[in-house]
């Protein structure tokens, strides 16, 4: 008998091709998995350094707005920064482009200002360096300012902010203050009108735009009356008639009476009392910095323009042309027809009892701005008599040391008041409605007998304001 067995060659052969198609499988699997693996923490990486350039075109918009504030807190050279920006290295690239590159270790940015009037934009681009490991061999090296980067190894990858400003007004809304306001008079009202537009005006012999009396369709709601103070009651409203917002610091409360009415011009009008849903608020958190003296040379008036007479009245200072003056104090000024721009820097108290005792500010081609350092400026009667009807023509600066401004009698003010350390008090109130034409800030402000009180958005729009601030921001 023969026994056939079967031929383990061929099955030692099989097992054998078996198992090495089994590491086969395996190790591409693995080769993949590491490929994979490698790739993914190589896509980590690489996202990491990319949105690392955010920082650091963060920090060249940080570059960017120092110096469009350059000028911060004078409030006349908010928009002077273009005159001295190639003094702090930038280059114009094209008409109202500004450009630099900054370098800091293995990084920059290339950003850029392009002066839009009165509204900056800033465009900044962030590089960071990406070191492949994997990418094709290639050196890297600099000369002079540029950089030269040649394959993959070593490449700068970038992300852009664009970012749009615009100037915080000085006079952002009709009254504000630092701490408590008291409205305890009788008869207060606000509202707003906009001496630059037509619609929200009516025309002077001059061509100007002054307040639409009895014209209430031309009014505004924009009699808005606002304070950074955090107390209950920060802002008494009583039982005046606001055609606007009411805003109070965090936590601090609002009080008004049982005639007191805020809102828009239909609530108001409409007779209805109370504040209206969503016009009122508690998140004012603002910064009004102090008033300063501008770096100029302060002149001495000549005799010439001294006791003047002008239309029958005799006024201690009469100037006919520009100039910055230093006075020690006054009971009369006339800025004359033409005089152009006068800036006054008072150092004593003032107090005018109305009558002759007064500012007189000519219609046409005649603007001052008054910076007080005495500690009191008081205005009985008529006496600020700023004949243009324009509150941007008459401007007073209470320095640090000026804390107290009353305005007293029957006199109706036109311009615009900036006096963050005063207690502001107004009494009386005209026999018209015009009162107050323009703005204020002030430290208090309390307000007693009848007073109307009417805000000019033009005031927004004059290129005055405490800093440029971003209102738009983009990456990508």
């Amino acid at each position: 008998m023969k026994f056939t067995y079967p031929n383990r060659n061929n099955q030692g052969g099989s097992v054998l091709l078996v198992c090495l198609l089994v590491t086969l499988i395996l190790g591409i699997t693995l080769a993949s998995y590491l490929i994979m693996a490698n790739n993914q923490n190589t896509s980590v990486m690489r996202s990491q350094v990319w949105n690392s350039a955010i920082p650091v075109s963060e920090a060249g918009v940080e570059d960017a707005l120092q110096v469009l504030n350059k000028y911060a807190g004078d409030f006349e050279k908010l928009t002077n920064w273009p005159s001295t920006a190639s003094s702090d290295n930038w280059e114009v690239v094209s008409p109202n482009v500004y450009h630099v590159r900054r370098y800091f270790s293995d990084c920059y940015y290339d950003v850029y200002i392009t002066n839009t009037p009165l509204m900056p934009t800033i465009r900044s681009d962030g590089y960071t360096l990406w070191r492949n490991p994997y990418g094709a061999t290639a050196p890297l090296f600099a000369s002079g300012t540029e950089v030269y980067n040649y394959g993959e190894m070593y490449k700068h990858l970038s992300r852009k902010i664009n970012v749009k400003t615009s100037i915080d007004p000085l006079f952002n809304v009709a009254m504000a203050a630092k701490q408590l306001i008291d409205f305890s008079g009788k008869n207060v009202n606000t509202d707003g009108f906009d001496s630059s537009d037509p619609n929200y005006s009516i025309l002077s012999v001059f061509g100007y735009g002054l307040y639409p009396k009895g014209l209430i369709g031309r009014t505004k709601s924009s009699g808005d009356v606002v304070t950074d103070y955090t107390i209950i009651n920060s802002l008494n409203v009583g039982n005046a008639k606001i055609k606007g917002q009411v805003k109070t610091g965090p936590n601090g409360s609002i009080s008004i009476g049982a005639l007191g009415s805020v809102g828009d011009r239909t609530w108001v009008e409409g007779g209805s009392t109370g504040i209206k849903p969503g016009w009122s608020g508690d998140d004012m958190n603002v910064r009004f910095e102090d008033a300063s003296l501008p770096k100029t040379t302060w002149l001495v008036p000549d005799t010439y323009q001294t006791g003047v007479k002008v239309n029958g009245t005799t006024y201690d200072y009469v100037f006919t042309t520009p100039g910055d003056y230093v006075i020690p104090t006054f009971a009369s000024i006339y800025i004359g027809t033409n005089a152009g721009l006068v800036r006054l820097h008072v150092t004593g108290d003032v107090n005018l009892a109305g009558n002759s005792e007064e500012i007189r500010i000519a219609p046409e081609g005649a603007r001052l701005k008054l910076y007080m350092s005495g500690s009191t400026f008081s205005i009985k009667g008529n006496g600020v008599i700023n004949e243009s009807g324009l509150a941007s023509n008459f401007y007073y600066f209470g320095l640090p040391s000026n804390t107290t401004l009353s305005f007293g009698g029957n006199g109706n003010f036109v311009g615009a008041i900036y006096a963050p350390s005063a207690n502001f008090q107004l009494g009386g109130g005209g026999s018209d409605t015009y009162d107050f034409i323009g703005a204020s800030v002030s430290r208090t402000i309390k307000m007693n007998g009848h007073f109307n009180f009417h805000y000019d958005e033009a005031l927004r729009k004059n290129g005055m304001g405490q800093r440029f601030v971003p209102n738009n921001w983009k990456e990508s």
